[in-house]
């Protein structure tokens, strides 16, 4: 079974964003039951290095490790790959031109055209068996996401969402609410609509649909909606909230 069809069957999976790059944070998610860690490093300070090491804590407590790279070009797709990255999702998708680039750099042929190596750790280390089965088991057990987040995206999602070798959409609910003029309007019909049209596109083509749960009304509707992939909130905003609560029922006694 490939992760792709992997990530399709079944209930959704839920999961977390890691912004401090703390693998104990990921330890303690896997404990808590989460299936998933969202690995932040277009808005983040995360490297190669970080993520790496995220992608051990996360496999070690039998989570998909998801890197959210800066965006599609071969040195962010390909790297993000080579550290163990089980899905990788790529920003600001707008044209199917730029999804069968994403996957160029991240499928080996006969899908793209991804460098030759077998050494890395996305590879197993060389331990994969055989050059071409390596290759083939590599495609399968990884998963090329676009982000589509503009409102061209959203005209183009149609062919973005029909190239072969892209696995599935994360939509980008604050990117796509900006882009429309209705930044940060969550419960604007528009929005919903717009983002439920683009779940129907995924599975028309039997893709992976994954987004993010600003609102616990919105996670509601996105699993009715046949989402695959939820991220529930981040490590620093949890911090945030908790800290702040903490203080608060300190100062009331």
């Amino acid at each position: 079974m490939t992760l792709r069809d992997e990530i399709r069957t079944g209930p959704v999976k839920f999961g977390f964003a890691v912004v401090s790059n703390s693998p104990a944070v990921v330890e303690v998610a896997g404990l808590a039951g989460l299936q998933f860690v969202w690995i932040e490093i277009e808005h983040a300070g995360t490297d190669m290095m970080h993520a790496e090491q995220l992608c051990r804590a996360a496999e070690l407590h039998g989570m998909w490790s998801l890197l959210r790279v800066p965006d599609g070009g071969r040195s962010s797709v390909l790297r993000a790959l080579e550290v163990g990255g089980r899905i990788i999702v790529t920003p600001q998708i707008h044209t199917p031109e730029q999804a069968r680039k994403v996957v160029e750099y991240g499928k080996f042929p006969p899908l793209g055209n991804r460098g030759f190596n077998t050494g890395s750790r996305g590879m197993l280390y060389g331990a994969g068996g055989p050059t071409l089965k390596a290759m083939e088991d590599a495609n399968n057990r990884t998963a090329l996401l676009v982000q589509i987040e503009s409102v061209e995206g959203v005209k183009n999602a149609d062919t973005i969402l029909s190239v072969e070798g892209i696995d599935g959409v994360l939509v980008g609910p604050g990117d796509l609410s900006a882009s429309m003029g209705i930044t940060a309007q969550w419960e604007n019909e528009d929005l919903i609509r717009t983002i439920e049209g683009i779940f129907a596109t995924a599975h028309r083509y039997q893709k992976v649909v994954a987004t993010v749960c600003p609102t616990p009304a919105l996670t509601k509707r996105w699993k009715a909606a046949g989402a695959h992939l939820l991220n529930l909130a981040s490590d620093i905003g949890l911090l945030r909230t908790g800290f702040k609560d903490a203080l608060e029922k300190v100062k009331a006694l």
